[in-house]
């Protein structure tokens, strides 16, 4: 596969469990909020499928409110849980620009788009 890791900030870090063939398709898979990628590659690996690539980024470790500021992995703060309470818009549009990189990523790196899944747990 071509392309540069390192242009893609969440894919610098991210952890990859690659299939036992040639790649045509991946699955990027987000964690909760406080974990790592690691835990869900750990639990992906389980069921490897040989064509496909798990992409599990981290995280950018953020002060939350919901959690007394205290910094940990989050993809955009927390300030409540109720539907009313105000909402990191600035945070979560970054978090989705970062997130696209790596689907353009995959894209350039020969993964069609229709062959690209993005799921996640919690947050």
């Amino acid at each position: 596969m071509c392309g540069n890791n390192m242009s893609v900030p969440l894919l610098a870090d991210a952890v990859t469990v690659s299939g036992a063939e040639r790649e045509t398709a991946a699955v990027i898979f987000l964690h909760g909020l406080g974990d790592t990628g690691h835990s869900w590659a750990d639990a992906l690996s389980s069921i490897r499928l040989p064509y496909v690539k798990y992409i599990c980024p981290h995280a950018p470790r953020i002060p939350v409110t919901l959690n007394m500021k205290m910094v940990m992995p989050s993809w955009f703060d927390l300030m409540g849980l109720t539907p009313d309470a105000p909402e990191d818009e600035a945070g979560i549009k970054k978090a989705a620009e970062n997130i696209k990189a790596i689907i353009e990523h995959e894209m350039k790196n020969g993964i069609p788009p229709n062959r690209i899944i993005l799921g996640g747990f919690s947050q």
